[in-house]
């Protein structure tokens, strides 16, 4: 599947402006981050949401997505968590 956002242009401008590393990425992004690294720029550091400015009910989205394969700290667990969305009957 092809990213509609092109993640692949996304180093042009790093590279522009001629930065070499990044200390402290702050994106939990797979994409990004390859995208970043196959064009040469160094990463040191990747910084993840902390999980206390996660809203109670996005963790399901969080959940999914660290199983998805994005960045996470902590090794992502094979049974998902029991993370509860908002409800359908408030909106």
């Amino acid at each position: 599947m092809q990213d509609a956002r092109f993640q692949q242009l996304m180093p042009d401008p790093i590279h522009w402006l001629g930065l070499r590393r990044i200390d402290r990425f702050v994106s939990m992004s797979d994409m990004k981050y390859d995208a970043l690294v196959s064009q040469g720029i160094e990463i040191v550091e990747r910084v993840a949401i902390p999980d206390e400015l996660v809203p109670h009910d996005a963790h399901v989205e969080i959940d999914a997505k660290r199983a998805a394969g994005y960045y996470s700290p902590e090794p992502v667990p094979q049974e998902p968590a029991v993370a509860v969305g908002r409800p359908l009957e408030k909106y």
